[in-house]
């Protein structure tokens, strides 16, 4: 299930990238940026929209693709090209200060977007928060799936029960196979880009990082959620909630209120932001190595 590749994620010879500060004169709400997991929507944080602490809003990604009448799933060329994708919508959509928050296949695609932004000296979250996925270099399978090849070979009735097992599908899709091909439709392409995604060295995140996990999560270690210290640069955080994989749509798991405390104690509110330099430049940073990718609904990584 775990790949070990390299352990230390800045590059010999390469400083520590400075801690992003707030653009002048925020005054503005918090944007937290939220990153589906695989197989998954937007529609996963629909409850958050109005339930984070007083000068923060939920801003649930759309995945290119997403969103939309469940048909043919969209297959990207690469993690490299869909995080290109997401850079270049945020921009747009989320232009001042902003936290960042990826659930299991969300974290993979939060930690390159960083890292993309950090290269080319954009915008830098003030907060990095993942949840139910392992740390970038001890990432290598979800659900038991190793490579691109092996997530073909899986029938759907197969995919279907290791969702069901891990806790992201109901079993009562698993009497409608019409629905269930649908559905696994995009789960497979999510689970290709989980499979084809490897390791390279990049620089350690400069804001404070802190991860979620679930105690009963069958799919991630407590140990692959610590290992996420090693991709941070300064401050840094575990907690392991009374859950399983899939936080996000387990209420009793206390997710939500664990990242309201989160976001209050690490991140100033706007009524405590003055102006401030904009965010500083750091060295380049590599590109994830991957294969295919893609996007829609149901629980996966």
């Amino acid at each position: 299930m775990i790949t070990p590749a390299l352990t230390r994620p800045a590059p010999a010879g390469l400083p520590e990238p400075n801690r992003p500060t707030s653009p002048p004169g925020s005054a503005g709400p918090v944007t937290l940026v939220c990153l589906h997991h695989a197989g998954g929507n937007s529609s996963a944080f629909r409850e958050w929209r109005n339930a984070l602490p007083e000068g923060f809003v939920a801003h649930p990604v759309r995945l290119p693709g997403r969103d939309g009448p469940v048909t043919t799933p969209r297959r990207h060329p690469g993690l490299a090209a869909l995080v290109r994708e997401l850079d270049e919508q945020l921009a747009e959509e989320v232009p001042c200060r902003y936290a960042v928050f990826g659930h299991s296949m969300g974290a993979m695609l939060a930690f390159w977007l960083v890292q993309r932004r950090m290269a080319r000296g954009g915008p830098l979250p003030e907060l990095f928060l993942a949840a139910a996925y392992a740390a970038p270099h001890l990432a290598g399978s979800l659900l038991g799936v190793t490579s691109e090849d092996a997530v073909d070979a899986l029938d759907d009735v197969t995919l279907a029960e290791r969702l069901r097992a891990a806790g992201g599908l109901p079993a009562e899709l698993l009497a409608r196979p019409q629905w269930l091909r649908l559905l696994l439709g995009t789960v497979r392409e999510d689970l290709r880009l989980c499979a084809a995604h490897r390791y390279v060295a990049a620089p350690r995140l400069p804001m404070p990082v802190h991860v979620f996990g679930g105690r009963r999560d069958p799919i991630v270690s407590v140990e692959q959620l610590r290992g996420w210290r090693e991709h941070a640069a300064g401050d840094f955080g575990c907690e392991i909630l009374d859950g399983g994989h899939f936080l996000v749509q387990e209420p009793h798991a206390g997710l939500l209120p664990a990242l309201r405390r989160r976001l209050t104690r690490t991140v100033p509110g706007p009524q405590a932001v003055g102006a401030s330099p904009g965010p500083r430049t750091v060295g380049p940073s590599p590109s994830p190595q991957t294969a295919s990718t893609s996007p829609a609904p149901t629980r996966t990584k």
